[in-house]
């Protein structure tokens, strides 16, 4: 049962389970029911933003190669608009574009690598995420819904990584924890 649902899920891609050589394209549909959301702390509260998902593309260009249960990426990237976060006030939107060099840097870059499938509700996707001109890879579970084409996971990253200053309020008295959190929640129509 288990490899039937896996030649379902590759054939959904088009993808032969053979270990192909050949670069395939796909172009995927990103509905707009998809979100992306970044949180934080600071030293006396929360914050989170949410990507508009207007500002998504309608379309996700893929090309890959297929080698057993993995996706190997070429020239594949999703670029977002750093200023289309809302952080609910525009102080904090304000300081959110800052800490992003929003005006020297309008896009966050991520630029897909390789995605290993685990099980048919769990892969590994690698990642390289480029914030302010600074590239770094991570490796990320994912998982996924098949019924819905639905794609979720967290990022874990620390701002020191993108050599990001988070901006100092009332003295310096306030202040922007290292760690922050992407959460994204992708719907991928074929």
């Amino acid at each position: 049962m288990k490899t039937f649902l896996y030649i379902l899920f590759f054939t959904f891609f088009g993808i032969q389970l053979n270990n192909a050589q050949s670069l395939e394209h796909k172009t995927l549909k990103i509905n707009k029911d998809s979100h992306l959301k970044i949180t934080g702390d600071t030293n006396i509260n929360t914050f989170s933003c949410e990507f508009d998902p207007k500002e998504l593309p309608e379309y996700l260009r893929v090309s890959f190669q297929s080698k057993q249960n993995t996706l190997f990426f070429k020239n594949t990237s999703l670029k977002l608009n750093s200023k289309a976060f809302d952080c609910g006030s525009r102080p904090i939107n304000k300081d959110f574009k800052a800490l992003m060099k929003a005006e020297k840097y309008p896009n966050i870059i991520l630029n897909l690598k390789k995605l290993e499938f685990k099980d048919l509700s769990s892969s590994l996707i690698t990642i390289e995420i480029n914030i302010a001109g600074i590239a770094k890879t991570f490796q990320v579970p994912v998982k996924i819904d098949q019924a819905s084409s639905n794609y979720k996971g967290t990022i874990l990253l620390n701002i020191n990584d993108f050599k990001l200053e988070p901006p100092k309020k009332v003295f310096g008295l306030i202040k922007v924890k290292e760690e922050i959190e992407i959460e994204f929640d992708l719907y991928l129509e074929e």
